[in-house]
């Protein structure tokens, strides 16, 4: 038998093994595909969530704003909030807070009410936040100016702190978990008008990113 009598005889076996093995890596990362599936979708449905019975939902997080209008303002701000569940979903409670405007330059310490509802009772769950409230302001340094983001001397006799948010929740053990939110804020001020050459009272708006954990203790 010659050379190339033999090498065409054994052409086809090599054929079959490439065949077998790229079936048998198609079936391997078919299965492979099957068990992530799975995997996500165990994850999904897993009650690893809070428990109405564990304690109160406590919520720290710190945020970056940017202002939005022609007298918005933004800054860094950082809460704490605790709340009590009404079930898995709907829990209510207070918060307190430290914010730092940066073109009005001034510090305030919202104290307001704050609820969550989260859409599912699951590991993962979007939701969304109201905080309403009222705020102390100090450290003004930008008073009387008569210049586009001054505030008034005059004291003010009213502050509202008004803060909707929706965001996202992801349990890390049953009762610890991380969350991420949009949030508008808005500080109710009495603000230079340059349009009127006035001061008058202006909600001042920012939108914002935050970050923060979210975590039970039992009877806290």
């Amino acid at each position: 038998m010659n050379a190339s009598t033999k090498y065409f005889r054994e052409r086809p076996r090599i054929y079959n093994k490439k065949r077998y093995n790229k079936n048998e890596m198609n079936m391997t990362k078919k299965a492979i595909i099957i068990i992530l599936l799975a995997l996500v979708a165990m994850a999904g449905q897993a009650q690893s969530t809070f428990d109405t019975g564990d304690g109160c939902l406590n919520v720290i997080d710190v945020s970056y704003a940017q202002g939005i209008g022609e007298y918005g303002d933004g800054g860094i701000s950082a809460n704490y909030l605790h709340e009590k569940f009404i079930n898995e979903r709907l829990s209510i409670g207070a918060g307190i807070g430290y914010n730092h405007h940066e073109k009005y330059k001034f510090s305030a310490i919202p104290i307001y009410f704050s609820t969550h509802y989260f859409f599912l009772d699951r590991k993962f769950s979007p939701f969304v936040n109201l905080r309403v409230g009222g705020f102390a302001m100090f450290n003004a340094k930008k008073v009387g100016t008569n210049e586009k983001y001054s505030l008034s001397k005059d004291k003010q006799s009213f502050s509202l702190f008004v803060s909707p948010s929706v965001g996202v929740k992801m349990h890390i053990t049953p009762n610890i978990g991380i969350m991420a939110s949009i949030n508008d804020e808005a500080y109710l001020v009495n603000a230079f008008d340059t349009s009127r050459n006035d001061y008058r009272s202006k909600l001042i708006h920012s939108w914002g990113i935050s970050v923060g954990i979210c975590f039970q203790i039992k009877g806290w």
